[in-house]
């Protein structure tokens, strides 16, 4: 069964909100790029926060990048969703050995950093991409998620995110949320979020009832007190298939191509979001080098006419 992201709206119409179970989806992550328990904790939180900012501000084919260079010892942290459920991500650093608190607990906002920036790139189609950029404040993420919200928006919303981690380095759970003021929201009712949140019961308890999102929904905003809207089906997005790398191989240089074959005997790619290797065989960058040596020869030949056209003219 899939993760579910929930949307809802409170009876009151002062706010809209959005809960997320993605236990699952965050360790296939985890998995795919053999994350340390560190690593994991940072990637699962911010794969979920990027969902749900997704599903909060897309539409149609619409999709959204987030890069979080908070210079810390993770090093970038970057992730991808559309309107549709998929999301993917990847850290610069997933072996990071865990750092903890003077408490004892994973330093999620020193591995992090928070001396640099937050960045959004939204795209869709047939429109210049949107860049929406913030400083980071604490390095936690979800604080981080709230502050662009905020900012980018002007509107009062909260992200939170939580990765729990079992003794064996797997995902005990993972979810989060999202509660953001509708125009109706009084002074009052924005203060009683705001208490409600101080008091919520960890996401961790939670999700650990084995009622996914509504255990969210119930402990924050109070069960029947909120009308459902949607339920999207959340996972990681697709790996691409080995030919579209090969496609990406026939951009290069002919030389470089050459390179591999000569020096290498053949090429691993390594999926930057998803983890997984494809190896290309000597023999299959031989094909790929014949196509693009035809693809220069004909460029050269082109230039030639071009520049005897030119000289035509002048005479």
């Amino acid at each position: 069964m899939s993760d579910q992201l929930i949307k809802v709206i409170t009876k009151d119409e002062a706010f809209r909100a959005f809960a997320v179970d993605g236990t699952k989806l965050v360790q296939e992550a985890v998995s795919a790029h053999h994350a340390s328990r560190i690593a994991a904790v940072v990637l699962g939180r911010a794969l979920l926060a990027t969902e749900i900012l997704a599903q909060a501000t897309l539409k149609g084919e619409e999709r959204l990048g987030v890069k979080m260079d908070g210079k810390g010892p993770i090093g970038n942290v970057v992730t991808e969703a559309d309107a549709h459920g998929a999301v993917r991500g990847y850290v610069t650093n997933p072996q990071l050995q865990p750092i903890v608190n003077d408490d004892d607990q994973l330093n999620i906002a020193g591995v992090v950093g928070n001396h640099g920036f937050f960045q959004v790139t939204k795209l869709a189609p047939y429109s210049k991409p949107y860049l929406g950029q913030s400083i980071i404040v604490s390095g936690e993420i979800g604080d981080d998620f709230t502050y662009y919200l905020t900012q980018s928006e002007q509107i009062p919303s909260v992200i939170g995110v939580g990765v729990t981690m079992n003794p064996d380095d797997t995902v005990a759970s993972a979810g989060g949320f999202l509660v953001q003021a509708l125009p109706g929201a009084t002074d009052a009712q924005l203060d009683q979020l705001d208490a409600d949140l101080k008091k919520m019961t960890p996401l961790a308890t939670l999700l650990s009832e084995k009622k996914g999102p509504l255990a969210i929904l119930d402990d924050l905003l109070g069960q029947d007190n909120y009308t459902s809207l949607d339920s999207v089906a959340i996972g990681l997005a697709a790996e691409p298939p080995k030919e579209a790398y090969a496609e990406m191989l026939k951009t290069l240089p002919s030389h470089e191509v050459q390179a591999m074959i000569d020096e290498d005997g053949g090429a691993e790619i390594v999926g930057r979001f998803s983890g997984k290797k494809h190896y290309f065989e000597a023999a299959e960058l031989e094909k790929i080098l014949k196509e693009i040596l035809h693809r220069e020869s004909q460029a050269e030949a082109d230039a030639t006419d071009e520049g005897q056209k030119s000289d035509s003219a002048k005479d």
